[in-house]
């Protein structure tokens, strides 16, 4: 490194480091500002606009509506679509860019007036002014036009806090729908809860408890307090006249006092008395609405500012918006004293005073997870325990085989497994961790290693360790029991001995050679589902026998049977080796060909198709599907072979086409933060083709200058020499001066800080849309 390298890397440590923590200085930046949390709220983002706090448990945020079509459901999965025109309600819970609906708690609705005459659900909706819906880390505004009043919404980490400004002094009222929630059907919300209770305290407070259903059954006990009294309160009738558990209250408020109603929501899953003192704790009385947003506003941007950014102003709010649904989730479910509902449904006090759930580990494993270690350790700290927490404390029953073993959770919900999704990468979320030193302090090495041993090697729903050890592989046509359904089996093989591999690199760590040997040997059975006569990874019989005549371009998943792989097809999972590149590489002829069938995937002139569904794919080019994850690191695999510029002319083109500052502006459903993850990881030039290693395979960055401000008080820098808008391709890289001969940068050298260079020369081929066939 040379002296003028030195003074500049000096230099943007002092200006950086200063920006931070000078918050009340000149020079301070506010990092929040550049988020727009409207951002893939449209086209099957499944984003929401309203308020939170970095991993939150609560959300407040609206529930909009339109008028009813096919495939509503699908599209209102987080309960908002940027388009629709009505808005009819604000409830508390949400999730973040998911595929499956679910929460939605509480909806709570203002009005002024008398009650419509129609008084089932669409009845209380409200047209609302467009231009005047603002939304910020930890604030939403909207005016509802037809109900006359303003509503801005912000939050604690357990407190969700409204404020209403009515128009009209009289007939303030305040709907309270306690049954709703979203749900895979409009018809379904009458089934929505199963139990309830639920009384008022006095005239300013409202208690109560639910147990919902929708995607997996959960507890919620709340608090809602007002700060005027309220004059009087209907039960509305049952919509349609059919019995529902919950009530729908329209609450009055005495028209002689101020046209502002102030209200707040706590939380908890423990019980009524854990959400008043979550409520206690958080809120400091009323009229401070501002003051808790300005709050979560310094939060926000205090997360916000690990990552400091020179270049297009725009692509500044794709990148800082990224980091903020990055950090929506996982939600922190313990209340204020560290007390949570296990699954199996006891209450425990957790040893960190926190526990995390809502995790999409199917979808985050693969880049989330990894930015997680690289900017908030601590949080991946916090996500291990949270996970050995639920493995301890699982659902169990002895009396029936599988579900008698513990096992790490698959797709954790609110403390709750919903089984969604293959294999169990809360493996490779444990194992990555622990392999960087990012260790539990509440459990033991040989605790961990147990965990991951048995989520890996006993059979669980999801697990066909008993085919795979029998066959090598999973036929499509047998079962050893109704843990084995026949369906997905090529991608269950691929993920499942992935996380094979995970546990095989911790077990060598702790020298334990038997199940190191025995893992890794399994981690090879990619080959055993190779067919070298069409160079696709096919399913098999139980005699052996590869599937023919396939569809290389159809998409299938659980709901085919007999089917190869999961939300995805052949041409997804022909790549899908990530633990051993180079073995695949050899299994199939060396790079020319690796590098040939990459081009045959990219450059296809057709996109994929979908049987048995209607979904309208996005992010396609070619038969690659940005939009959802096991294409992610498909891209980088040309670093692998002599072609690694096409890589670099990927980079570019799906982070400038398929990424946008507008509400359809991600190529897929968000997943927990993994989409937004993988974009923040193009940008930065590297990318964890295997998540759980330690290593990040050179990419090409996409800003001129960017220091990561990591948690050990390091930086690392990262310069892209001469980008320009043609300058898209990666010539020579440095690592603090010294050229790199390899095509990735470790964990280690990250960490430790530095100065990674690129220096970026002119494409060889020209950015357009003929490149690619898309969607």
């Amino acid at each position: 490194m040379d002296m003028r390298q030195i003074i500049h890397r000096v230099l943007w440590a002092f200006l950086y480091t200063y920006s931070i923590f000078a918050s009340q200085a000149a020079e301070y930046k506010d990092y929040a500002s550049y988020v727009n949390p409207f951002i893939g709220t449209n086209e099957g983002g499944h984003c929401f606009p309203g308020a939170t706090r970095p991993l939150g448990m609560v959300q407040p945020s609206p529930e909009s509506t339109s008028d009813y079509y096919k495939g509503y459901e699908g599209k209102h999965i987080s309960g908002y679509l940027y388009d629709d025109p009505y808005i009819w309600g604000f409830t508390q819970t949400h999730l973040s860019g998911v595929g499956c609906p679910t929460l939605s708690d509480i909806l709570l609705q203002p009005f002024c007036g008398d009650l419509p005459l129609n008084t089932d659900r669409t009845g209380f909706r409200s047209a609302y002014d467009k231009a005047s819906e603002k939304a910020s880390p930890g604030y939403y505004a909207v005016e509802l036009t037809a109900h006359q009043v303003k509503v801005e919404l912000t939050a604690t980490h357990h407190v969700a806090y409204h404020r209403y400004t009515y128009h009209k002094e009289e007939n303030k009222n305040l709907l309270i729908d306690l049954q709703y929630g979203v749900s895979w059907h409009l018809d379904n919300v009458k089934y929505n809860i199963i139990e309830a209770n639920q009384c008022f305290k006095n005239r300013y407070t409202l208690c109560g408890y639910r147990k919902a259903r929708e995607w997996t059954q959960r507890k919620l006990y709340y608090v809602i307090q007002w700060n005027i009294p309220v004059s009087r309160v209907d039960t509305l009738a049952f919509p349609n006249g059919q019995p529902e558990k919950a009530p729908r209250l329209v609450l009055h408020f005495d028209g002689t006092h101020d046209t502002v109603l102030e209200l707040c929501v706590g939380l908890s899953t423990v019980s009524e008395e854990q959400a008043l003192k979550n409520l206690q704790s958080e809120f400091g009385g009323w009229g401070r609405f501002d003051l808790i947003r300005e709050d979560a506003h310094r939060e926000w941007n205090e997360l916000l500012g690990k990552i400091a950014i020179q270049g297009d102003e725009n692509r500044k709010i794709n990148f800082y918006t990224a980091c903020y649904h990055l950090y929506i989730q996982p939600n922190n479910l313990a209340d204020v004293d560290g007390t949570y509902r296990a699954e199996n449904d006891s209450v425990y006090k957790s040893p960190s005073g926190k526990f995390f759930s809502t995790i999409s580990a199917w979808d985050i494993y693969r880049a989330a997870c990894p930015m997680y270690s690289l900017l908030t350790p601590n949080l991946s700290e916090e996500i291990v325990t949270s996970l050995m927490l639920a493995y301890m404390y699982k659902e169990r029953n002895g009396n029936e085989g599988a579900s008698s073993y513990s096992y790490l959770p698959r797709w954790g919900l609110w403390g709750r497994e919903v089984h969604t999704m293959i294999a169990n990468h809360s493996v490779p979320v444990v194992a990555d961790a622990w392999l960087k030193g990012i260790k539990s302090p509440f459990f033991t090495d040989e605790q961990v290693f147990k965990a991951l041993w048995c989520s890996v090697t006993k059979p669980h729903h999801g697990n066909h360790v008993d085919l795979i050890d029998y066959y090598g592989y999973i036929p499509y046509d047998d079962a050893f029991s109704n843990l084995d359904n026949h369906r997905e089996t090529v991608s269950r093989l691929l993920e499942g001995i992935y996380d094979d591999y995970c546990v095989a690199q911790v077990a060598k760590a702790l020298d334990k050679s038997r199940p190191y040997a025995f893992l890794m040997n399994r981690a090879s059975y990619y080959k055993n589902v190779y067919d070298a006569k069409s160079g696709f990874m096919r399913g098999r019989n139980s005699h052996g026998e590869f599937k023919t005549n396939a569809d290389n371009s159809e998409i299938v998943g659980e709901w085919i049977n007999e089917s190869d792989y999961t939300e995805a097809n052949a041409y997804h999972y022909r790549f899908h080796v990530q633990h051993d590149i180079r073995g695949l590489i050899d299994l199939i002829g060396g790079e020319k060909v690796l590098s040939a069938r990459l081009d045959s995937m990219f450059f296809a002139p057709k996109i994929p198709h979908i049987r048995g569904k209607n979904w309208r794919l996005t992010g396609c080019l070619g038969q690659y599907w940005h939009g959802n994850e096991p294409c992610h690191h498909l891209p980088y695999l040309y670093k692998y072979t002599p072609e690694g510029y096409k890589t670099d002319l990927l980079m570019r083109y799906i982070t400038t086409r398929l990424y946008s500052n507008s509400s359809c502006g991600l190529p897929g459903s968000d997943d927990c933060g993994q989409m937004s993850a993988w974009y923040m990881f193009a940008c930065m030039g590297f990318y964890p083709v295997n998540p759980c290693g330690g290593d990040f395979v050179l990419g090409a960055p996409q800003f001129e200058e960017m220091v990561l401000n990591l948690p050990n008080s390091k930086h690392f820098f990262i310069e892209a020499k001469n980008l320009t808008e043609d300058n898209y391709e990666v010539g020579e890289i440095a690592l603090n001066g010294k050229r790199l001969h390899r095509n990735y940068i470790t964990y280690d050298e990250i960490i430790g800080g530095g100065t990674l260079t690129f220096h970026m020369k002119k494409g060889k081929l020209i950015i357009g849309e003929s490149l690619f066939k898309t969607e």
